[in-house]
């Protein structure tokens, strides 16, 4: 039989396994069609409650221990953070009024706002900044060591300048401290036994009352230092990984914004909500346990990426919306790179390839694993689909359902199982996502990697401007397929949903994950 022939038949059968899967999925959804809107146009209510709707809780309000990206949902509101990544995808002032490279870029040197006080009373200065960094770098158990490799520590030049000195090119830190480990944290609460609970920070919020997998409850932070942030005297943040249900809390008034599963973007538009492609950087991508068999053989790696059908998971699954990658980042990125796609013969789906591998790597009868599953609902449906995709190539998977905010702690802290599939949250800079195939990072707790990637990776850091860091960064994606501790399936674009009383500040777009910078809801 010809390898196009098993392609085909191939397809047919997977074709078969995603319709069934999206009768399940549109069974619980419902249909229906109808037009969209925009966000409520009416006057903001001041002493108004935003309310949202997430799929988990935050896996700590410790930044510093946060191995969750999504995190940064909740960190924005309470913490403040150096840099302000804006709509436009720009670095803006936050709590750093300016920065810059300096002495042949070994140091940034950041200017700081003088009127900011943590919600305890601390006040912030660079003394603050230089406590942030050195607990970073130094605490047991930090997720943001990896982060601050390059730096070599803080200096503290006056109140409102810090001097960061760097061991290595460091390109990526302004956009790095627009993130997690710009977060900054009072120096008073830093050894606070319920730091990861009671968050002491900044923001333009503070935290009022958290209950685990139900909800967090925040009030707006009077004489909060920036009057544009807080439209909302409240907000509050609900866990709900159920589909449906999330988007029954919009129609019946119990929140103002979510996202949804893309089966039900017709559903809500006909139902009289808003509805728009999430802004998104997130890739779903397949992690693999490198540190045991099966696959800490590359082999067996590659027969993994080959087994799988990027365009049916897409089509199947989520209806289209979504684009096939094989790099960590969307086809209209800045940093993409063109010779690494599903089409590549190197990376694309070819179940008699990957067969090939498997026998190879001393499996010539397949092989048994386990995946685990975050408990959510698209992940749930992508397990679904990849199971009897994969055993077509002779990969059997056994699932196990995991709670999903804890996902990076079982599978690197603990290294239980052999592959998860999971969502990436927007990144930073490219390099922050593909750091995690560098030595000694909470994500690679084997090392697994290449002197070559991690040349590419450090030179990727240099360079004051983007076409300048081109030619490594491209190198670095190349180098990263010849690791693969990990590989992309698709680009994700969900769709946001949200009721007329959601006022949103001009150019806002709902992201995959939303900011509450300038957001509010309507009086009455």
């Amino acid at each position: 039989m010809t390898t196009a022939t098993t392609l085909r038949r191939t397809r047919s059968r997977v074709a078969a396994v995603l319709l069934a899967v999206l009768a399940v999925v549109l069974s619980a959804c419902g249909g229906g069609s109808g037009g969209g809107g925009g966000s409520g146009g009416g006057e903001i209510d001041p002493n108004g409650t935003f309310r949202y709707v997430f799929v988990q809780n935050p896996s700590t309000f410790d930044p510093h221990k946060s191995a969750n990206p999504w995190d940064m949902i909740f960190f924005r509101l309470v913490y403040d953070q150096l840099i302000r990544e804006n709509e436009n995808g720009e670095l803006v002032p936050q709590l750093a009024t300016s920065w810059e490279f300096v002495d042949n870029e070994t140091a940034l040197v950041m200017r700081l706002r003088d009127d900011v006080t943590f919600s305890d009373g601390t006040r912030f200065d660079a003394a603050a900044v230089k406590a942030n960094i050195e607990r970073m770098k130094t605490l047991d158990g930090s997720t943001q060591k990896g982060a601050m490799a390059r730096v070599a520590g803080a200096e503290v030049v006056d109140p409102t300048t810090v001097r960061i000195n760097l061991s290595g090119p460091g390109g990526n830190l302004p956009a790095l401290f627009s993130g997690t480990p710009g977060s900054m944290i009072s120096p008073a609460a830093m050894n606070n036994p319920d730091l990861d609970q009671k968050p002491v920070g900044s923001g333009m919020a503070r935290l009022v009352e958290y209950v685990p997998g139900q909800v967090s409850r925040y009030d707006r932070t009077e004489g909060y230092w920036d009057p544009a942030a807080a439209r909302a005297a409240h907000y509050e943040i609900y866990v709900q990984t159920s589909a449906p249900t999330r988007l029954n809390m919009l129609q019946t008034g119990q929140a103002e914004l979510t996202y949804l599963d893309p089966s039900q973007a017709e559903q809500a538009r006909s139902a009289g909500l808003n509805t728009a492609e999430s802004k998104s950087l997130s890739i779903m991508s397949m992690y693999m346990n490198t540190g045991k068999p099966p696959f800490d053989k590359l082999e067996v790696r590659q027969a993994f990426q080959h087994a799988v059908d990027r365009q049916a998971i897409v089509d199947g699954v989520f209806f289209g919306l979504g684009k096939p990658v094989a790099q960590y980042m969307p086809p209209d990125y800045w940093a993409f790179d063109q010779s690494v796609t599903p089409e590549n013969p190197d990376y694309s789906y070819d179940p008699a390839k990957a067969r090939q591998l498997l026998a190879q790597a001393g499996y010539p009868n397949g092989v048994d694993f386990e995946m685990l599953v975050p408990s959510l609902d698209d992940h749930r449906a992508v397990a679904e689909a990849l199971v009897p995709m994969l055993a077509e190539s002779g990969l059997r998977a056994k699932t196990r359902v995991i709670e999903s905010p804890t996902t990076p702690q079982t599978f690197y802290g603990r290294q239980e199982g052999n592959a998860f599939p999971g969502m990436g949250a927007p990144f930073q800079d490219p390099t922050t996502v593909y750091q995690a195939s560098l030595p000694g990072q909470y994500a690679n707790p084997w090392n697994t990697t290449t002197p070559e990637f991690e040349k590419a990776w450090l030179d990727a850091l240099s360079g004051a401007t983007r076409d300048a860091r081109l030619p490594a960064m491209h190198r670095m994606i190349e180098e990263e397929k010849k690791i693969l501790k990990s590989f992309p399936l698709h680009a994700h674009y969900p769709p946001s949903a949200w009721t007329d009383k959601a006022v949103f500040p001009e150019g806002y777009r709902p992201a995959y994950a939303p900011t509450f910078y300038g957001v509010g809801v309507t009086a009455g």
